[in-house]
C-alpha cells in the first residue's frame, strides 16, 4: 500500500523530471547566456500601441520610452530605427491628430506614404524624423522610408568607445569621413551615466548608428538586457543594402547551446534565404563584439570558448560572410582567421594615441563599390584631447608621468582645465 508521504515524494519526483525535461527542451530552444544566467530575451513585437490610435504595426522599429528623452511635448509615440528602411502601419479610430517622432533614419531616406491624399508634415534633423499627421478618418495610414540607391559608399566601424566625449567623436569623425551611417561595435557602458548618455547620443546622431551589444552593455549591477532592447535595438538583426548585407551577431555573453535562442535562429534563416532567388549577395558584412581571436600572445580576450568560435566560424561560411568586424580589444588588428577577415576595431576610446603621442588609433571604414562588394580601409580616429576629460583617463594619465611623456601630459592637463 502506497502512504500518503510515498504518494507526494513521487509526485514530487516526476514533477522534478517534467520540469527538468521542460527546462531542457527550454534551454535547447532559447539558450542560457552566461555569465548571468539570463535567459534569452524576447525578440521585439511588431505591434505598437499609439495613443489615439487603433494597434499599429512596424518593421525595423523599436518603440521607444516617452519619458525623459523628449523635447516634443505633443509627441504621441517615439521610435528608433534598427535598419535602415523602416515602415509603420498606422489604424487611425477617426480623426485626429498624431505625432511621431522617430530616429536613426538616413538624412537621404525618403518617406513613401499612403493614402496620397493624407495630411502629412515630416520634419527632419540629423537622424531624427518628426511627423505631424492629421486623420480625417478611419482609413489604415501606411508610411515607408526607402534609401536612393547608391553607385557607391562608405560606413564606418568602430566600438568600445564608452559613452562621454570619445563616443561623440566617434560619431562626429565617422560623419566627417563621409560614411552613411556607423557600426558601433560594444561597448558604450563603462562608468555611470554612459547608458542614457549613449542613448541620446545615437539617437541625436547626424547618421544612423547600429549598435552590437557589447559585455559592458548588458551589466549595470545585474543583466539589462532589456534597456538595450527597449532603447537602442535588438540583439540580433540583418539588413541590405542594395545588394551588400548587414548581419547583427550577438557575443556579448556565451549561449548555450551555440546555435540556440534568436542568434542561431536568425544564422539559420539567412542560411536558408541564400536559396531564395534574388538573395545573391554580392557581400555579407557581420559585426559583433567579441573577436574570433585574440592576436595577443600573452592572453585570451577572444569569444570565449573555441566551440563557440567554431560555430560562428562555420555560421559565418554558410551565410557566405567574408568579413567579422569586431571590438571588445582595445586595438586594431586584421588577420584571416580559418577563411574569415577578422578586424577588431577596438579603439574608440583613443588612448593609444596617448600613449604613443601619435594617430595610433583607428576607424574602420567600408567602401562598398557599384556590385555590393566591400574593400577595407583604417583611418585615423583623431580625437582631439578635450575628448579626454573625464576620470576615465586618471589611469592613462598616470601611466604617463615620466620624463618621456612630460610634454604631452602638460598639454593633456592643459586641454582639461575647464
Amino acid at each position: 500500500m502506497t502512504t500518503r508521504r510515498q504518494l507526494l515524494r513521487y509526485l514530487g519526483c516526476a514533477a522534478l523530471s517534467l520540469s527538468g525535461i521542460g527546462l531542457g527542451v527550454y534551454t535547447y530552444q532559447r539558450g542560457i547566456r552566461l555569465p548571468t544566467l539570463h535567459w534569452d530575451p524576447l525578440a521585439h513585437s511588431k505591434q505598437f500601441t499609439i495613443q489615439g490610435l487603433g494597434q499599429s504595426f512596424g518593421t525595423d522599429l523599436i518603440q521607444t520610452p516617452l519619458s525623459g528623452a523628449s523635447d516634443e511635448k505633443s509627441v504621441n509615440a517615439r521610435f528608433r530605427a534598427f535598419a535602415p528602411e523602416p515602415s509603420l502601419v498606422l489604424q487611425p479610430e477617426g480623426p485626429s491628430e498624431v505625432h511621431i517622432s522617430i530616429s536613426n533614419i538616413a538624412s537621404e531616406a525618403v518617406l513613401n506614404y499612403s493614402p496620397s491624399d493624407l495630411k502629412i508634415s515630416e520634419i527632419s534633423s540629423n537622424s531624427k524624423r518628426t511627423l505631424s499627421i492629421e486623420t480625417g478618418s478611419s482609413r489604415e495610414i501606411s508610411l515607408q522610408w526607402s534609401l536612393p540607391q547608391y553607385a557607391a559608399y562608405t560606413f564606418a566601424s568602430i566600438g568600445d568607445t564608452g559613452g562621454d566625449k570619445e563616443l561623440n567623436w566617434c560619431i562626429e569623425r565617422a560623419h566627417a569621413l563621409g560614411a552613411k551611417f556607423l557600426l558601433h561595435l560594444g561597448d558604450f557602458n563603462y562608468q555611470e551615466g554612459d547608458y542614457q548618455r549613449s542613448i541620446d547620443a545615437f539617437n541625436n546622431s547626424p547618421l544612423p548608428v547600429y549598435v552590437s551589444i557589447g559585455n559592458h552593455d548588458h551589466h549595470n549591477n545585474g543583466a539589462i538586457y532589456q534597456r538595450f532592447m527597449d532603447e537602442i535595438g535588438p540583439l540580433n538583426n540583418a539588413f541590405a543594402i542594395g545588394q551588400t548585407r548587414f548581419v547583427n551577431i550577438d557575443t556579448s555573453a556565451n549561449i548555450l547551446p551555440y546555435g540556440a535562442g534568436q542568434r542561431g535562429a536568425l544564422l539559420e534563416q539567412l542560411a536558408a534565404d541564400n536559396n531564395y532567388a534574388g538573395n545573391n549577395y554580392a557581400d555579407t558584412v557581420a559585426f559583433t563584439h567579441r573577436p574570433l581571436h585574440d592576436p595577443s600572445e600573452d592572453s585570451h580576450h577572444d569569444i570565449g570558448s573555441t566551440g563557440e568560435r567554431d560555430w560562428l566560424v562555420a555560421s559565418l561560411k554558410k551565410i557566405n560572410a567574408k568579413t567579422l568586424l569586431s571590438g571588445h580589444i582595445h586595438i586594431y588588428d586584421r588577420s584571416n582567421f580559418d577563411g574569415i577577415d577578422n578586424i577588431i576595431a577596438g579603439q574608440g576610446l583613443g588612448h593609444q594615441d596617448l600613449l604613443i603621442n601619435g594617430d595610433a588609433s583607428k576607424m574602420v571604414l567600408g567602401h562598398v563599390d557599384e556590385s555590393g562588394a566591400v574593400r577595407y580601409t583604417a583611418e585615423p580616429l583623431a580625437m582631439p584631447m578635450e575628448a579626454h576629460c573625464h576620470p576615465r583617463i586618471d589611469p592613462v594619465k598616470d601611466s604617463l608621468r615620466d620624463g618621456e611623456h612630460q610634454a604631452l601630459l602638460k598639454v593633456l592637463e592643459e586641454a582639461c582645465k575647464d
